[in-house]
């Protein structure tokens, strides 16, 4: 299991690393004290698309490994581990809620449209593709109206 972490955040690893704090090697943010893999945040990169939602991905995963601790308490000692895991997936649920499902890395969801047809204001109607000598070819208020 490699583990490779450069510090300058200059490229997508030390990016998610950095956010998920996995950042010191042999003492990561799993329940055992072990880091993702280099292979474990390529991998997730490659589902997810981007280093944001790879973060997303990785707090989801850390939220499901803590998920099978429970609070206890033996004699004076209580742990209250419990709580780890919904603070991992209420950070999963945060970057979610910026960097979403289906978004581009740069958060662009949806683009603009420009309808370039018989029917847009935004053309003028000689600069309409299909204008031919068959009705059939023409937008329809030019065949009623002509030119």
């Amino acid at each position: 299991m490699s583990f490779t972490y450069i510090g300058d955040l200059s490229t997508d690893r030390d990016k998610i690393r950095f956010n998920l704090q996995d950042v010191t090697a042999s003492s990561g943010p799993r329940p055992s004290g072990g880091n993702f893999s280099d292979a474990e945040l390529d991998g997730l990169l490659t589902l997810e698309g981007s280093w944001q939602r790879a973060v997303c991905a990785g707090f989801e995963a850390l939220a499901a490994q803590w998920m099978r601790y429970a609070n206890y308490t033996i004699g004076p000692r209580s742990e209250q581990v419990g709580a780890i895991a919904k603070n991992y997936a209420d950070q999963a649920t945060t970057w979610r809620a910026r960097w979403g499902y289906g978004q581009t890395a740069t958060g662009a969801g949806s683009s603009a449209v420009t309808r370039v047809d018989a029917y847009s204001d935004d053309v003028a109607a000689d600069a309409v593709s299909g204008v031919g000598s068959s009705e059939y070819e023409k937008p329809k208020w030019y065949v009623e109206y002509g030119e």
